[in-house]
C-alpha cells in the first residue's frame, strides 16, 4: 500500500466526512443552494492565492532541482487555475472586483495559515503532507461523481467535469508518486508527524465545506 493510501486510511473518519460531505453530495445532485456555491467560489479564490504561496515556499524548501521543478510546475498549474477560476466566477455573476473585495473566512484563514505554518516551521515533506488532502481529495471526489450519470440540468456540471478530467486526475497520480518518494526514508516518528498533519489538513477541508454549505464567515 502506498503512503498516501495509508495516510487516507489513518485519517478516517475525517476523510469520509470530507469526500462525502453534504456540500459535495448536494453539488453532485444539483441541489446545492446557489448562494452556498457562490460563497464557496469566492473563498476558493482566496484559498488559491494562499495555495500558490505554499508551492512557492516548497521551492524554497526544496533540496535539489528535481524537487524545485515539481514545486514550480505545481505553482504554475495553480496560477493557470486562478485565471480559469476568475472566468468561471464571472459566469456565476461574480466580478473580479467582487473577488478582490471578498473578506477571507475564518475557515479559509485557519486552513491556509496552518499549511503555511507547517511549511515554514517544518520540512518539505511536512508541507506537502498539509497540501496533499486538497489535491487527492478533489481528485477522488471528481472521479467518483464523474463516473455517475450526469444529472440533467445540473448547474455544477462544469465544476464536476474539471476535477473528473483526465488531466487533473493525472496531476493527482503524479503528486501521489512524488510524495511517496519524498517520504520513503522517514523514520517512524517522522511518519507519525506526517500522518498527524495530513489528518489535521483533512479536518480543515471538512470545515471548508461546512463554511461553504452554511455560508459562515
Amino acid at each position: 500500500m502506498s503512503l498516501t493510501q495509508t495516510l487516507i486510511e489513518q485519517a478516517e473518519p475525517h476523510w469520509a466526512e470530507y469526500v462525502q460531505h453534504p456540500f459535495v453530495e448536494q453539488l453532485a445532485a444539483g441541489t446545492l443552494p446557489e448562494t452556498s456555491f457562490r460563497h464557496y467560489l469566492k473563498q476558493d479564490y482566496l484559498y488559491l492565492f494562499q495555495y500558490t504561496r505554499m508551492f512557492a515556499l516548497a521551492m524554497y524548501k526544496s533540496e535539489n532541482f528535481a524537487q524545485m521543478e515539481t514545486a514550480r510546475g505545481m505553482a504554475e498549474a495553480v496560477l493557470s487555475e486562478i485565471d480559469l477560476h476568475i472566468a468561471y466566477c464571472r459566469e456565476w455573476g461574480i466580478s473580479e472586483a467582487e473577488l478582490f473585495a471578498t473578506e477571507e473566512s475564518a475557515a479559509c484563514i485557519a486552513y491556509t495559515r496552518y499549511v503555511l505554518d507547517c511549511g515554514i516551521s517544518g520540512t518539505l515533506a511536512e508541507l506537502y503532507a498539509a497540501v496533499a488532502p486538497c489535491m487527492l481529495g478533489y481528485a477522488e471526489i471528481g472521479k467518483r461523481i464523474g463516473a455517475q450519470p450526469p444529472v440533467p440540468g445540473n448547474p455544477y456540471q462544469a465544476w464536476i467535469d474539471t476535477y473528473a478530467a483526465e488531466d487533473f486526475q493525472q496531476v493527482a497520480v503524479d503528486f501521489s508518486a512524488f510524495f511517496d518518494s519524498l517520504c520513503q526514508d522517514l523514520t517512524p516518528a517522522q511518519q507519525a508527524k506526517i500522518a498527524h498533519i495530513f489528518t489535521t489538513a483533512t479536518r480543515m477541508e471538512v470545515a471548508f465545506w461546512d463554511m461553504g454549505l452554511h455560508c459562515r464567515m
